[in-house]
């Protein structure tokens, strides 16, 4: 395995993963895992945003790297940035939006898939490292962010804070809620086992109606206000 496999760019927001084109897979998650075990000490509880450059990634292979740095490392991912967009402003503005709305309260993780009839239930706001698959639900008094597949029902707000939002990476969700409001799909049905590209999505109310965007830094800027 080349030494060169996995090398990590940083700055004061995000980390950006320069990644081998070429090499199988599991060699490459077994080079992250080895990187990020060897620099464990070093991040030391940091919340971050994360880029990956230098491949293209399939959703899974996304999710199994995210697994893979969460396990061997003391970092806390937070969100996923584009590539296109890896200023360190916009790494900033993407690690405010997940965690620091509301800034008084300290968010949680879940790691894993949510599986059908399985429900997520927290008093504060949460990260989902995984999927929510089609009949799970993830109900949170704060915000809401899924590093991967939303495919089930998100009830962010649920106190009936109308300043809260619900994001992930793929937004394909049954049903949207945020406090009072909600919004129903009518493209993803229950059983669907789909494969999407990574479009991250964030919804939020505005004007009295729940709205989804495109993640970017103009949706974040307008949206921090």
């Amino acid at each position: 395995m080349g030494k060169n496999a996995v090398i990590i760019k940083s700055n004061p927001y995000g980390l950006i993963l320069m990644l081998d084109p070429d090499i199988p897979f599991e060699e490459l998650r077994q080079a992250v895992e080895d990187k990020f075990s060897q620099a464990a000490g070093f991040f030391k509880n940091a919340n971050v945003a994360l880029t990956f450059r230098g491949r293209v990634l399939t959703s899974s292979e996304e999710r199994q790297l995210i697994d893979t740095i969460v396990e061997n490392s003391s970092l806390r991912i937070v969100c996923m940035v584009d590539e296109r967009k890896e200023t360190e402003e916009h790494y900033r503005r993407a690690v405010t939006e997940a965690l620091d709305r509301p800034a008084t309260e300290e968010g949680r993780f879940y790691r894993g898939t949510l599986r059908s009839g399985q429900v997520l239930e927290t008093e504060t706001s949460i990260v989902v490292v995984g999927d929510v698959n089609p009949g799970a639900q993830v109900i949170s008094r704060g915000n809401i962010v899924v590093l991967g597949c939303c495919m089930g029902y998100l009830y962010a707000g649920a106190g009936g804070d109308t300043s809260c939002f619900a994001a992930a990476l793929i937004m394909k969700p049954i049903q949207i809620r945020i406090a009072d409001k909600i919004v129903r799909s009518a493209i993803v049905k229950r059983r669907d086992t789909g494969e999407y590209p990574v479009d991250p999505k964030i919804a939020f109310i505005r004007e009295g109606h729940i709205q989804i965007q495109e993640i970017s830094g103009d949706t974040l800027s307008d949206y921090l206000g």
